[in-house]
Order: C-alpha cells, then structure tokens, then sequence
C-alpha cells in the first residue's frame, strides 16, 4: 500500500494529545478532564474587564496564579502588550499548591476611551510555556474622583470606619449619578449631590461597618449613571481588619501521645484592651479537655490547657472556640496530635520465654 501524505491530517490530534500526555506525567499532572493547556489551568481567569474607569484613578486587578504540578512552577517573565498597562508578580518561584497574584495597573492618566492590551506571562520550569490574558477598559475621559479609592488601611475589629470620595463631571453635557450599590454585607455606601462653582459633584461616602471579619477585604462599589454608554462606574475598596484579641499559639502541636494521656499546653490571650474570658468550648463535643480560668478583665490571660488524647490511634485535629465577654464572635484556636497504637498486653510466660 503505498503512502498518502493527505492522511497525515487524521494521525496529528493523536500526536498532540500523545505529547500532552507525555508533557503531563513529566510534570506529575493529576488526571483531569481539563483539556487546556497546562500552564493556562493554573489560572483563576482567562481574561480581565476592568469595566469603566475615571480619570486619574487607581484601576489595579489581580490575576491568581496556583501552582498545580509536582515541581516548582518559575515565572521568569510578565509583560504588556499596550503602554496603558503594566503588571508584575508578586513573586516568581512556586512550590507545589501553592499562589501569587499578577497586579495589573491600567493607566488612566494618559489615556482615555477605550483601551485593550494583554498580559503575557511566560513560564521556564517546570517546562517553557507562555499564557496571554487579553484586559481591556473604558476609561472616562470627563470625570474624576478625589480621593481615586476608598483605602481603609489598617483597620480595628469591631470598630466602624468610613471614607468620603468627591466625584466630579467636567464635561459639557448633562451626566447625574442615579445611585450606588454594594453587595458586600459588611460595607454601606451612600450618595449626595454637592453644589460647588457651578460644577457637577457627588459626595459618596463609604462605611466599613463593625461587623468586617478579620482580615484582608478586596471588593467594589459602583457607582450608577444615566450614561448608557456607562451606567456602572466602580469604586475598589480595600481594608486589612486587624484582630483585637490574640492567642498564642493559635495551632498547638501536642505531639505523640499513648491513648488516654494528657497534655498541657499554656494559652496566652492578649487583647487591645482589658478582657474577661467566660470560658473555652470546644466543636467537638467528644473531645476531652480540662482549663483553669481566673475571672476578671485583665490584658492578658495565660491559661492552662489540658487534652485528653482519644483512644483511637491516629492523628487527631481539635478545634476550641474561646468566648470574650461583650464580643460577638468568639476566637478560636486548633490543636493537633497523634495516638500511638496501644501495646497488645504480654503474659508472664511469654516474659520468661523471652528471657530465655
């Protein structure tokens, strides 16, 4: 039988998807019905909106990277393909699972309307690969917002903070803003008009409310128009809720323990501000804990904390809840371990066998 170059076309997605295969093994790939390329998984998103911008405001996005693959993943380059845009890792070596975030910066100072570039990233270990996320924006070129976000910085459990921006239109058509939405339960966001020099201006004042868990809050509110062409405008929020109460430590290694004994452990709770502790419980009602409280409001409280090892051998995870008098939520801390085997019992005659 003789060769047919034309049938070449039925053996090339059988290559592809062999060298696919091989590429996967090589980097320890778990099987998956995913068919993108290796490096394109490890994205969080295939691509990035930043919607409608103001001028001469903050517009940073963040593209999540997770290393999936046995080896570690090195990122040796990011790049743009647009002078409006920019992007950098926050780090370049990832060991297995583990993330970073690639911040994307649009610049809305020099540039207006319409904007679409794309980030590159490109990858050396655990093979070369090169991954481009398309962005694109629409950057208003007639308002401005003073402050450009509502940056909360460091701020206190259970405490209320707000932040107060000025928007202004400086076009020479008609533009009003309608209202303001969120849906972040633990923000509020409210609208005024402001009557200033015969300009258009708004007053959005922006709450984190005390119920903001701790730690860090990335999100958005917008802003609604009358523009048609752009009736959501988004303002980025940004706070890192510092805990008001500590305990150390937070995850307690007991060790290996025989099935039955007991280990103590001292707990230090330090607060703000002076604190009564009403007691420690714990998730499982089946684990068996002993603790000595001392009453009364005091900065620091360092407890004595006893488990009991459960008889099953093993590892075992505990969670504890602790409850402050006065705070709503009460903190928590784990503790972990392993039960060895118990030794099956020896008779005297086995003993004495044994001497001899």
């Amino acid at each position: 039988m003789s060769f047919d170059p034309n049938r070449l076309h039925f053996l090339r997605p059988t290559l592809v998807f062999s060298f696919a295969a091989f590429a996967a093994t090589l980097i320890g790939l778990p099987a998956s019905a995913d068919d993108r390329p290796w490096a394109e998984r490890m994205f969080d998103t295939t691509k990035l909106d930043f919607g409608v911008l103001t001028r001469d405001g903050v517009a940073k996005r963040r593209i999540k990277i997770t290393s999936l693959w046995r080896d570690d993943t090195h990122i040796s380059d990011v790049r743009t393909t647009c002078g409006c845009s920019a992007a950098k890792p926050q780090k370049r070596t990832l060991k297995s699972r583990e993330s970073t975030y690639i911040e994307v910066t649009m610049d809305t100072h020099k540039f207006t309307h319409r904007k679409d570039s794309n980030v590159i990233v490109t990858f050396d270990k655990p093979l070369h690969a090169e991954v481009r996320i398309p962005i694109t924006a629409y950057i208003l070129p007639d308002v401005t917002m003073k402050p450009s976000m509502a940056e909360f910085g460091s701020a206190e459990y259970g405490n209320k903070s707000e932040r107060k921006i000025t928007v202004t239109y400086n076009g020479q058509y008609g533009w009003a803003l309608k209202g303001v939405k969120t849906d972040n339960k633990h923000l509020d966001v409210k609208l005024s008009r402001i009557n200033k020099n015969g300009r258009i201006q708004y007053e959005v004042v922006v709450t984190l409310k005390e119920s903001a868990p701790i730690g860090e809050i990335r999100d958005q509110v917008f802003l609604i128009t009358d523009d048609r062409q752009a009736q959501r405008i988004p303002i980025i929020v940004h706070a890192r809720v510092q805990p008001d109460i500590t305990i150390t430590p937070s995850l307690a290694a007991l060790g290996r323990l025989k099935p039955g004994q007991k280990k103590t452990i001292n707990l230090v709770i330090k607060g703000k501000k002076p604190i009564e502790i009403e007691g420690i419980d714990s998730v499982d009602k089946a684990t068996k804990f002993e603790t000595k409280l001392k009453g009364g409001k005091q900065p620091v409280h360092v407890i004595p904390f006893t488990m009991t090892a459960p008889e099953k051998p093993g590892r075992f995870d505990a969670e504890f809840s602790v409850r402050i008098a006065g705070r709503r939520d009460p903190i928590t801390f784990k503790a972990y371990g392993h039960t060895e085997a118990a030794k099956p019992a020896v008779s005297a005659k086995e003993t004495a066998a044994a001497k001899e």
